[in-house]
């Protein structure tokens, strides 16, 4: 594999997609206040180029890196931060297509996308103990397979052309799968419960026999876990929506100000938006918006250097540096962007009074949202792998194998 040639500039993905995320903006709370799923919006994105913003040029894309990827996915999640959440699953699938070894698999793909097509994420199922442990299972049927099983947590399978998920092949061995969602025997299903991130389609999805191309499977020794910057990858993601919401909610808290003519508790200045001490509160939250911008961007730079190691060929046996560099990085400004958009969601209704808890201003759903997003992969953990890899040189992907080897010695890993 070669490092693909620049694409594009800031300015220029600012010029195209800016007025496509104003767009979606204009509704978003209404369209979160009445749980109206965004298949609309998802097609505006598919128009524009979105999902293909980070293939390479040469295969029909914009090639942008990934800093430029994530100043936009956080301008995205400013606009509607169910968006960038519904579409991690397609995102992550370009990441593995990009580095693909097989350059006929990697260019098929990569031609796909860039034309348009959008994949979904199908990975986990309730109550497993592992990545590796699956229910659901592929099995060969004549000149190809057989799918079954039940996932959850499917974000973005309601809008995708494609699945991509997981099964067990036998005690040994698991599939990554693809999986046409017009295929027989696909039924995806819109019953997430969570509070927040509500329309991002992260609900059912159950497979019934669904016929597979020999082309779609890929087979992998169960615990076998190689070097890669997309564990750092796929919670960055999370990090720029984080950073996203935090956006809007300074932009929704300056709205509120602005429209308010009354201030009961500070008579000496009766417009709000004179009042020092809303002033002081609006002036710490932006700094927190733009410290949580600030940090992801300053990780994303981090993944950017390991994915030039990886698509260049690696660093070489059993060398993992670089993507603990990455990871350390990523799993630190979880923590700190966590926070700091935590207490900017939560410290934004300061700057009112009663009137802030109304329906009509909708401010709740940025801590909704927020509280959601930081609840995936809990940074309590995440802070424990990094002061093992600052102490003890742990790299920080060895949870991975360790969970693995938990799961076979309790007999679980055998189907």
């Amino acid at each position: 594999m070669t490092a693909p040639r620049p694409g594009t500039t800031d300015a220029e993905l600012s010029a195209r997609f800016g007025p496509v995320f104003a767009k979606i903006a204009e509704g978003a709370a209404e369209r979160e206040a009445d749980r109206t799923l965004p298949f609309e919006q998802v097609e505006w994105l598919r128009e524009s180029g979105f999902g293909r913003i980070r293939v390479p040029v040469e295969n029909g894309g914009l090639g942008a890196t990934l800093p430029q990827y994530f100043r936009q996915l956080v301008e995205l999640a400013r606009a509607d931060s169910n968006l960038p959440q519904l579409l991690r699953g397609h995102a992550g699938f370009v990441e593995t297509r990009l580095t693909h070894r097989d350059p006929d698999v990697r260019d098929r793909w990569l031609r796909r996308v860039a034309a348009g097509v959008l994949v979904g994420n199908a990975q986990s199922e309730q109550g497993n103990s592992s990545f590796w442990q699956n229910a659901t299972t592929i099995r060969r049927e004549g000149s190809g397979w057989l799918l079954s099983g039940r996932k959850f947590y499917s974000t973005g399978s309601l809008f995708a052309d494609w699945i991509h998920t997981t099964a067990t092949v036998d005690s040994a061995n698991s599939a990554t799968v693809l999986v046409p969602t017009s295929a027989q025997g696909v039924q995806r299903i819109d019953d997430w419960d969570g509070f927040g991130q509500r329309l991002t389609g992260s609900g059912t999805t159950i497979f019934e026999d669904v016929p597979i191309h020999l082309d779609d499977v890929e087979i992998h020794p169960n615990g076998d876990f190689s070097g890669s910057y997309l564990l750092a990858f796929f919670q960055l993601v999370h990090l720029a929506t984080l950073a996203g919401i935090g956006k809007a909610a300074v932009d929704d808290a300056v709205a509120f100000v602005r429209q308010r003519g009354r201030n009961f508790a500070n008579p000496a200045y009766p417009d709000p938006a004179q009042d020092p001490q809303v002033q002081q509160v609006v002036g710490r939250v932006q700094g927190r918006a733009f410290a949580a911008e600030a940090t992801t961007i300053a990780a994303a730079e981090r993944v950017e250097a390991a994915y030039q190691v990886q698509v260049a060929g690696g660093p070489g046996p059993g060398g993992t540096e670089p993507f603990d560099e990455a990871d350390a990085a990523t799993f630190a400004a979880q923590s700190v962007v966590i926070d700091t958009v935590l207490a900017l969601v939560t410290e934004l209704f300061e700057v009112g009074g009663s009137s802030a808890v109304t329906d009509r201003f909708r401010l709740d759903r940025h801590w909704r949202n927020a509280r959601t997003l930081a609840s995936h992969n809990p940074a309590i953990y995440r802070q424990t792998i990094v002061g093992d890899h600052l102490l003890n040189g742990t790299p920080p992907s060895a949870w991975i194998s360790r969970s693995w080897d938990v799961v076979k010695a309790r007999g679980q890993g055998v189907s």
